[in-house]
């Protein structure tokens, strides 16, 4: 090939590498987007009628920080459950705020808590707690920590 050839070759070759780009931006800009024809068949929007007012109470309101009370007195049973969520007929309210479930440790409780703690702490830095018995509540706390997990998913499972 001569040195003409090649330079024209060299010449076409940029600008079709510089035109390719530019035909293909180009046509991204004609044509339709996935928006348009997604939403091509969908009517106007529909307009909602106003809602009656709503009928007065027939009993008196309760106040609204009023102490949660259970409507029954009756046992908590375990319900077998597909884990789908059910349509009881009622909104839930969630502005009544249950009651603890276990009673809160006070500061005192705390306290005194923490007090033993760094006390067995202190002991075990100082080295004046038996190895035998670390050992043994070691390989209990193993052992709990083993079995615990299942134990406990038996237990709320109700088997």
């Amino acid at each position: 090939m001569s040195h003409v050839t090649t330079k024209l070759l060299v010449f076409l070759r940029g600008a079709l590498l510089v035109a390719l780009p530019a035909g293909l931006m180009v046509a991204g800009c004609t044509s339709t987007s996935t928006i348009d024809t997604a939403f091509s068949d969908v009517g106007p929007p529909v307009v909602a009628t106003p809602l009656d007012p709503l009928p007065a109470p027939s009993e008196p309101l309760e106040a609204p920080n009023a102490p949660y009370e259970p409507v029954s007195e009756q046992p908590l049973l375990p319900v077998p459950s597909s884990g789908a969520a059910r349509d009881t007929g009622a909104f839930p309210n969630i502005n009544n705020e249950p009651p603890p479930s276990q009673n809160q440790i006070t500061d005192a409780e705390r306290a005194a808590m923490m007090a033993e703690m760094q006390a067995l702490q202190a002991e075990l830095d100082a080295g004046r707690v038996p190895a035998g018995t670390s050992a043994a509540r070691m390989a209990e706390l193993q052992r709990l920590a083993a079995t615990h997990s299942a134990e406990v998913l038996r237990r709320i499972e109700g088997e």
